[in-house]
């Protein structure tokens, strides 16, 4: 899509990027989410699993620390892929329930 500016055409319309890295943002409609909904499918498969505060703070922390809501690092696929890696490490839990609420 070409680019205009004050009437000239300027080549193609730069897309944003991260300041810091200059990773350029994703601009699918596959948004990445929000770390809290990853912290509410914890909180679902605390009603089906035993899961210990502790436990849940540890995914949170792992969660911060591997910068899963990085909107230019990341996209929803790789978030799942990330959610799911940091979930089934720390929780002794089958890939496929967690997946099974990722899906809903």
């Amino acid at each position: 899509m070409p680019y205009y500016f004050r009437g000239r055409v300027r080549g193609l319309k730069p897309h944003p990027y991260c300041i810091n890295c200059g990773l350029v943002k994703n601009l699918s409609s596959e948004r990445p989410r929000d770390v809290g909904y990853y912290m509410n499918i914890i909180a679902s498969l605390g009603k089906h699993f035993k899961i210990s505060k502790v436990q849940v703070r540890l995914i949170a922390l792992k969660m911060a620390q591997d910068e899963l809501a990085d909107p230019y690092a990341l996209d929803r696929h790789q978030q799942e892929e990330l959610f799911v890696d940091i979930v089934t490490r720390n929780l002794n839990i089958r890939e496929g329930a967690v997946r099974a609420l990722l899906d809903r």
